[in-house]
């Protein structure tokens, strides 16, 4: 589209007719509350008879047809319709090439737009050329609409949608370790997903995500894993998936991500006890009642008897006595009447694994309090010394800045992410620098960055180390913190405590 500007005419916006309904379209959805647009959609030039009559037509060919979509796609359908009418009425039609048109009355969705223009051309009083119902297939291929009749999802996914997605989630738990590729109803769930992505970018069709910053900001992982997936698709598939889309394929692997947390095995362990059966017990009761189905208790034993308890499938011990002897596996020592302080220790202990996270945030790579006035500076600045230090090589800022351009790794709350688009260096490390005032990162203001990059071909558990920065982003308590603190111990001392 283009803007004329004629002397004393004044300006006007020129373009095809299907450009210009998606620029109306933008337009009416550019607001910030989706809940209220599906209550009231803001058409001043309909009135809101006619949006219902348009609403319930939408509605009687869903069913008719046996389908389903979600709200906000039906409310936008119906946002279309609207245009659709409001033009034709003015005299304006959709031009659409003979053989597009063809294509298109290939897809099954063609049908249920047929059925919909014959419903409003009687109710509104106007004639709907072929090339509009086009129009209204092309809507209803952007959207992911799956059968009610039951049991047919996976018939509509055909090989090829079928083995992009594999491939996608192959490259997923290549560079991220998830171990997720097997997930059954991830793949269906993405395969459903990636017929009406492809679609609405082989016709230029706008897509917001209203819940884009949200994901970012509590789900930096999903998105993360959703980046990589959406490259390999949009290489597979010639197309461009930018993070709108992004975000809602990280929705799909935020939940694959939590279904594997709830399948894994509870940690086991073992209470040990000098205080007799009846304190032991009690301890044993307390830790179900505080962790439920995230720790198993074993069982119970004095410490004399421990020689002779079977230890391969117990994960650690909680104890009461001092235990002297090594018995090869880690070993908490309690209260015999477990206080909030004892359960938090325990349950720091499961989260971590045991592993201190100090491990992730090297002295040397740890710059506190810095004046940077931009993006750019803060990053010349790590790269530069990352550099000195044999750490990565010329172009690693370069795949830094190809990650930028997919999507802005600043995740709100101050914070921003920076990272390689795809493994670059020869070990994992997080590099971190605070700044005395924020700079400007992709429209938002950030004073903490951690500059992070993992090994090639890396076989390490990354979960802790994913699960820290998650923490550390959706937190504005800790991020005021770790900006104020003056030095290394005042800034590991708050990441211990996390």
């Amino acid at each position: 589209m283009k803007i004329i500007a004629r002397p004393n005419y004044g300006l006007k916006v020129t373009g095809s007719e299907l450009k210009l309904r998606f620029c109306l379209a933008e337009y009416l959805f550019d607001r910030d509350d989706q809940k209220e647009m599906l209550l009231e959609p803001p058409i001043s030039f309909l009135q809101k008879k006619e949006l219902d009559l348009i609403f319930h037509i939408i509605m009687k060919q869903l069913k008719q047809h046996h389908i389903t979509m979600p709200d906000i796609a039906v409310n936008n359908l119906m946002i279309h319709m609207a245009i659709t009418i409001k033009r034709i009425k003015d005299g304006y039609s959709i031009e659409l090439y003979q053989k597009e048109i063809q294509e298109i009355r290939k897809q099954k969705e063609y049908q249920v737009a047929k059925d919909i223009a014959k419903e409003v051309e009687k109710a509104f009083g106007i004639q709907i050329p072929p090339a509009e119902v086009a129009y209204i297939t092309i809507h209803l291929l952007g959207t992911k609409i799956i059968s009610s009749a039951g049991g047919e999802a996976e018939q509509m996914i055909d090989g090829e949608i079928l083995r992009i997605v594999k491939v996608a989630l192959a490259k997923i738990d290549e560079d991220l370790k998830l171990n997720i590729e097997g997930d059954k109803e991830l793949i269906l769930g993405l395969a459903l997903h990636l017929k009406p992505a492809v679609n609405r970018y082989k016709y230029g069709m706008n897509i917001r995500n209203p819940l884009l910053n949200d994901i970012k900001k509590n789900y930096p992982l999903a998105f993360e894993a959703a980046i990589i997936a959406g490259l390999v698709i949009g290489k597979e598939t010639g197309t461009v998936i930018d993070e709108n889309e992004a975000g809602y394929i990280a929705l799909h692997i935020g939940a694959a991500i939590e279904r594997k947390k709830m399948k894994s095995q509870p940690k086991r362990c073992l209470v040990v006890c000098a205080s007799g059966h009846g304190t032991a017990k009690l301890i044993q009761y307390k830790l179900k009642s505080y962790f439920g189905n995230n720790l198993d208790v074993a069982g119970t034993s004095e410490y004399y008897n421990l020689q002779q308890m079977p230890l391969d499938d117990i994960d650690f011990i909680i104890s009461s006595v001092p235990i002297p002897d090594s018995f090869g596996i880690p070993v908490l020592e309690v209260n015999a009447v477990l206080n909030e302080s004892d359960l938090k220790k325990i349950e720091h202990f499961i989260l971590k694994n045991s592993q201190s996270r100090k491990n992730y945030f090297r002295k040397d790579l740890t710059f506190l309090g810095k004046r940077f006035r931009s993006k750019e500076e803060v990053l010349e600045f790590l790269h530069r010394t990352l550099m000195e230090k044999g750490m990565v090589k010329q172009n690693f800022l370069e795949f830094v800045y190809e990650r930028e351009k997919v999507a802005p790794t600043s995740f709100g709350n101050l914070v921003a992410v920076p990272h390689p688009i795809t493994p670059q260096s020869e070990e994992t490390f997080l590099a971190v620098c605070t700044l005395e005032k924020p700079v400007n990162w992709s429209e938002k203001p950030v004073q903490l960055v951690i500059l992070f990059s993992v090994k090639k071909n890396s076989e390490e558990d990354l979960e802790e180390m994913y699960n820290l920065l998650v923490k550390i982003i959706h937190d504005p308590s800790i991020v005021q913190r770790l900006v104020q603190a003056d030095n290394y111990g005042e800034f590991i001392a708050c990441i211990e405590e996390i």
